[in-house]
This record gives structure tokens, sequence and C-alpha cells, in this order.
């Protein structure tokens, strides 16, 4: 919406509200004369003024995953909501297993002895089990897999 809002006038615009009342015989030659008015319009706007659509690749952070699968949903078949439903489920592994890679350093920055070569090595892994416990059977796959390539 936002970008149909930047890359249009109000002249492309009229001309869609009227395309459904000319003549079914004309319709196709319209909606291609339409098409080439919004390119040629996004093209004359870019020589006027340079810029980007959108600023999240200046920025620092990191894009919402959740927010552009939903964003993308409304527009899959079924088959393509299925895979962005898999890849929000991976994001969402991928951001417990970092969260729970932090926690664990964490901990053994408070407990400097609950290392795996150290006398606590009993007490890591316990606290390891109960997160570990946590998880889905798919989660601890994941975190399983993840752990062992980064390792």
């Amino acid at each position: 919406m936002a970008f149909d809002a930047l890359y249009t006038n109000n002249q492309i615009q009229k001309l869609k509200v009227l395309l459904p009342y000319i003549e079914p015989s004309m319709q196709k030659n319209m909606a291609i004369y339409i098409k080439y008015m919004e390119l040629k319009y996004t093209i004359d706007l870019f020589r006027r003024h340079p810029f980007h659509i959108c600023s999240s690749s200046e920025s620092k952070e990191r894009p919402d995953m959740k927010k552009i699968c939903c964003e993308l949903k409304p527009y899959c078949t079924e088959a393509e909501v299925k895979q962005v439903e898999q890849m929000e489920s991976m994001f969402q592994t991928m951001e417990m297993y970092q969260e729970m890679s932090q926690t664990m350093s964490s901990m053994q920055e408070m407990f400097p002895g609950m290392d795996s070569s150290g006398s606590n090595a009993a007490s890591a892994s316990s606290v390891e089990d109960i997160l570990m416990g946590m998880l889905s059977p798919e989660q601890k796959a994941m975190y399983e897999a993840f752990s062992n390539g980064q390792t």
C-alpha cells in the first residue's frame, strides 16, 4: 500500500478506478497503459529524487522476521503459507537458541566452576537439562543441530 502511494499519482489512480467501466475489448489495452504510466512515473520520480524505498538496510537493527512473514502470508498460496510458517518456526527456534546460549554464558560467568571440565560439571549439566526440558522435541533437535554446527 505504501509502495503504491509513493509510485503513483492521481491521474493513474483515476484510470484504475475507471478501468472496470471501460468497454471490455479495451480493458486489456488500458491495463497495459496504466502499468506503463506507473513505470514511467516511477522512473521519473527516481531521477528527480533518488531515495530508498525503506531505510531498514541502513538500520543496525535486525529485521523483524515474524512481521515480514505475517506481511507475506496474505499473498501466498496454501503451500507457500506452510513454508512461511516453517520459516517462522525456524526463526523462533534460532532466537530461542540464542537466548539459551546467552543464559548459559551468563550462568557460567556467574558460576565460573560450572563448566564441563570443572568440579561442578554435574551442576552445569543439570542446569542445561532443566533448560532443555523446557523445549519441545522439535526445538531440542534444532538446538542440538545449532550447537553441533557452532562447535
